[in-house]
């Protein structure tokens, strides 16, 4: 009796140990076909916490790459544009400079008063700009213009700003949060005002030297503002780079925890089809044994 139970235990023995074979080689070959390591929660539970966590920093990280995008985006455009307003002023300020003293002619000065008047209109179309259909000085809003045309009736450059006052930021990390748009009224008021003013100088005939210092401090308006555009655009391009960085540091221990090493895994799979091979092998000696025992009895 005790030899029966004895062969018992080893049938069972050897039946667990060729299941247990066939699935270490059945995880191996989906590790290797897959090259994932880690495909449900019960392969390692605790390697599961730690891929839902990289994944969850991931994707904020994510997000913040992408309100960052917009951001610089925006601020780039805006550059772009007050380079322009400063060149449009600059320019204005040269003709206000030949045209000042009595000498001028008013032919001369009606000519002037058309090209000024082109350049308020650039101005102006400058300060509608959008991106993505966005107005870049009107805190990103959609819709109409956010500056009044030179052609509309009772047309202001002291109310020509019709567009939000709120200005707009994104946010570039947890704790960070960066202006991406400026009051557009604050950044261009003075800049039309100074090119009206000499617009209507110009057409009324008169001396066009008061405008030479309102020009000045317009255009010294926009430099300022430019200053500030660029200080908050390097910001956030040392923003992406950190993001970028991050997220390959994200990516990279994502890997780690849920990607099979290919070398080790081919290594294994050898290893587990020998070691299965062998107690095959082994196993049919045993059950010839156990089945000549059975006859002697």
């Amino acid at each position: 009796m005790v030899s029966r139970v004895t062969e018992r235990t080893l049938i069972a023995d050897f039946r667990f140990a060729v299941s247990r074979l066939r699935q270490q080689q059945a995880d191996a070959q989906n590790a290797l076909s897959s090259q994932k390591r880690l495909r449900e929660a019960s392969d390692d539970p605790v390697g599961a916490a730690r891929s839902t966590s990289l994944r969850g920093e991931a994707k904020e990280l994510g997000a913040f790459r992408d309100s960052v995008t917009l951001g610089s985006s925006a601020l780039g455009a805006q550059d772009g544009v007050l380079g322009e307003v400063h060149d449009i002023l600059i320019r204005a300020r040269e003709i206000a400079s030949s045209l000042s003293g009595g000498l001028t002619t008013p032919e001369a000065r009606q000519t002037a008063a058309e090209e000024v008047t082109e350049l308020e209109r650039g101005l102006l179309s400058l300060a509608n700009t959008t991106v993505a259909g966005r107005h870049i000085f009107g805190g990103l809003s959609a819709g109409g213009p956010v500056f009044a045309s030179l052609d509309d009736v009772g047309f202001s450059p002291a109310t020509a700003y019709t567009g939000p006052a709120d200005t707009f930021s994104v946010r570039a990390s947890r704790d960070e949060s960066i202006r991406i748009t400026s009051n557009g009224g604050d950044v261009f008021t003075s800049s039309i005002q100074a090119i009206d003013d000499l617009r209507q100088a110009l057409e009324g005939g008169g001396d066009p030297v008061a405008s030479l210092a309102t020009l000045e401090s317009a255009a010294n308006d926009i430099r300022q503002e430019r200053a500030s555009v660029g200080g908050r655009l390097s910001r956030l391009q040392t923003r992406d780079q950190e993001i970028g960085s991050a997220l390959l540091t994200a990516k990279t221990l994502l890997a780690d925890v849920e990607d099979a090493d290919i070398t080790e895994t081919i290594t294994q799979l050898a290893q587990v089809q020998n070691a299965l091979e062998a107690t095959l092998t082994a196993g049919t000696t045993l059950m010839q044994t156990t089945i000549l025992d059975y006859l002697r009895l």
